[in-house]
């Protein structure tokens, strides 16, 4: 039951695995061999058990099939970091293997070894060198993580911020708070640092300032984070400061007669109709050859129109890259709305529905993972068929019967003894799969903090989920006019007697329980 349920596993790491293989199948060979021409003379340690699953995009794919998986790039996801070198990615792609296996020494000799190492850039060697940093903390070895994240920053410095990020988790652990807030310091300013990555850095800065004593520093590194509302710790660190959301719930208008040339225009009709039948990478390209891309006022125009005819996916594809004339995103478009019902009602809170199927089908009711996952919220047939009574479940592709199985089964993690209703636990579950959940909450039973307990488990794809719908379910509470309790719980943690409230305390206000 459990291997069907953990149906997501890592699949942002099985996309970059796959890069790096389809590199070497293109022929982009250095050297006079391969990345693994490099493991001679050096001992193959023992497996341990995987830290990582793998759910990787298998060749042949065709393009719709890969839109359909969570790879996807949304508004304030997009890194700044520089493209990576093709050595870079084969090396990734060398040590990943050894990583998912739980072997960061063995990975970091490889790294040291590979005549690939000496090829590529001085701070690319030392991203690679933050990834198995990474490894290192996720095991527990503190000093080691922290060493070789301190080696990465004294070379690259601000070309590898992950460095300062597995520092600073690595120090806050070990309750070097001073250390901790100049590690997260340096993760904040980095300049390609992805907005989720520099709100992270910022909002830990801020937490580690307050409890080493700097309280103007705190102050400063909150008005940082806030600055990325969009992401998990921007919006924590704006309610922390007692600021208000400014969202952009408006939408945009067709002026006079522009809906009768969006009707009549072929690109569009064909672009719908591709969307319809869940081809939304196809009519996502469609678009772009449309002459409505042209000019900001005709993307307006278009995405007014996506809105009016219901065409989700597509509208939340568009506002990633259209601005009202004051420069402001239109957020009705980027948490879009849809008139779908479960045949028996919403059982479970609509904003947390559609902030699960915005991170998992991007509002594709068709889409469909290689491993089989299907629909809105990207269900497996054995899990769906689980929470229909081990009777079959046809339709998946439905709306209203994907999500209608989807909130079957939320309610059933809720009540799972290791969620006990815990938001950020049935998060983890969701993606990872109960067992898992279990066997993290095992290994790290003495974190108390909520937000560390997240940002110390195995899997980044697990880490990065749960943030992403987190955020997505604030920011649906907000635009529904909802109080966020779990909210108000993350980011009035810090201000207890005690310092932060204890781990009872955050789970009494973090609880769902359906009627959050």
């Amino acid at each position: 039951m459990n291997a069907n349920l953990a149906k997501h596993g890592m699949r942002l790491v099985g996309v970059k695995l796959s890069l790096g293989l389809m590199l070497l199948v293109g022929g982009v060979v250095f050297e006079a061999a391969s990345v693994g021409s490099a493991t001679g003379g050096i001992p193959l340690p023992p497996k341990k058990p995987a830290m990582f699953q793998s759910a990787s995009l298998v060749a042949g794919e065709t393009a719709d099939q890969k839109a359909n998986t969570n790879t996807g790039i949304l508004t304030d996801d997009e890194p700044a970091a520089p493209v990576a070198s093709p050595a870079y990615k084969l090396l990734y792609t060398s040590l990943r293997a050894e990583l998912r296996e739980g072997r960061p020494t063995y990975a970091l000799k490889l790294l040291e070894k590979d005549p690939l190492g000496k090829k590529i850039r001085n701070a690319e060697y030392d991203r690679l060198r933050a990834i198995i940093a990474q490894s290192y903390l996720v095991e527990g070895k503190l000093d080691k993580a922290r060493a070789l994240s301190r080696q990465a920053i004294a070379r690259s410095g601000v070309q590898a911020p992950l460095a300062g990020w597995v520092g600073g988790i690595a120090a806050w652990r070990m309750k070097d708070y001073d250390a901790a807030s100049k590690y997260f310091a340096f993760v904040a300013e980095a300049p390609i640092a992805s907005p989720w990555l520099k709100s992270a850095g910022a909002f830990w800065a801020a937490r580690a300032a307050n409890r080493s004593g700097q309280t103007r520093a705190a102050e400063r590194w909150l008005d940082m984070a806030a600055k990325h509302p969009r992401t998990f710790y921007g919006l924590i660190a704006l309610r922390a400061q007692g600021d208000d959301y400014e969202f952009n719930w408006s939408e945009p208008t067709m002026g006079w007669g522009q809906k009768a040339k969006l009707q009549a225009d072929p690109l569009i009709t064909e672009a719908f109709r591709l969307a319809d039948a869940g081809k939304v990478n196809s009519a996502i390209s469609l678009l772009g050859q449309s002459t409505w891309m042209g000019t900001r006022e005709r993307r307006e125009q278009l995405l007014a129109y996506t809105l009016k005819q219901q065409q989700s996916a597509l509208s939340l594809h568009l506002a990633r890259s259209t601005k009202d004339a004051d420069g402001n995103f239109y957020d009705a478009a980027l948490y879009p709305v849809a008139d779908w019902q479960p045949r028996e009602g919403f059982k479970v809170d609509k904003a947390l529905i559609y902030a699960l199927i915005r991170q998992e089908s991007r509002f594709n009711p068709h889409a469909k993972s290689p491993t089989g996952a299907t629909g809105l919220m990207q269900l497996l047939p054995t899990t769906a068929r689980y929470m229909n009574d081990d009777a079959e479940v046809t339709g998946l592709t439905r709306p209203g019967v994907n999500i209608g199985m989807g909130q079957k089964y939320v309610r059933y993690l809720l009540s799972d003894s290791n969620v006990n209703n815990d938001l950020f636990k049935m998060m983890v579950a969701y993606n990872a799969g109960p067992g898992n959940l279990a066997r993290w909450k095992e290994q790290l039973k003495d974190v108390d903090d909520p937000l560390l307990f997240i940002e110390s488990i195995p899997s980044p794809e697990t880490r990065a989920f749960v943030e992403r719908v987190m955020a997505n379910y604030w920011i649906y509470r907000i635009r529904m006019g909802q109080e966020t309790p779990s909210l108000d719980a993350v980011a009035t943690s810090d201000q207890s007697d005690d310092d932060y409230a204890s781990a009872g305390q955050q789970h009494e206000v973090l609880t769902l329980a359906l009627k959050d």
